[in-house]
């Protein structure tokens, strides 16, 4: 129910931003960024139970604890970029939006490379003789 309180205000948000272009513009992009960030703090706590579950998970399967903290560190990076490619985008900066999210790629890319690196031993290993 949270999630549907939380999808219409965004479209109230937006219906009152595109309003609000017509007259004042800054003040339109000002009232998106603001929203979206409040939008965040409201689901930060369900993020943090996301969290709790996938640390649990990792614990009864026996997964090092780094793993934990790379789950997290590409959760956290996913929705930082997509917040700043979003405030970008609701400013009319789609150049800088498109920056941010490569900036977001490329950050994700050096997160994902030691797992890579320890999943291409493991194949090595399993198929050396």
């Amino acid at each position: 129910m949270e999630w549907t309180r939380l999808l219409g205000l965004c479209v109230l948000a937006a219906a009152l931003t595109m309003i609000l272009r017509q007259m004042n513009a800054p003040v339109a992009a000002l009232l998106a960024a603001a929203f979206g960030v409040m939008a965040l703090f409201s689901v930060l706590p369900q993020i943090g139970r996301y969290a709790q579950e996938i640390r649990s998970l990792l614990q009864r399967i026996g997964l090092e604890e780094t793993y934990y903290r790379i789950i997290l560190k590409v959760m956290g990076i996913a929705l930082i970029t997509q917040i700043t490619a979003g405030i970008c985008t609701d400013m009319g900066a789609s150049s800088a939006a498109k920056h941010a999210e490569m900036c977001g790629r490329l950050a994700l890319m050096g997160v994902a490379v030691p797992v890579f690196v320890q999943l291409t031993e493991m194949a090595v290993g399993v198929l050396s003789p």
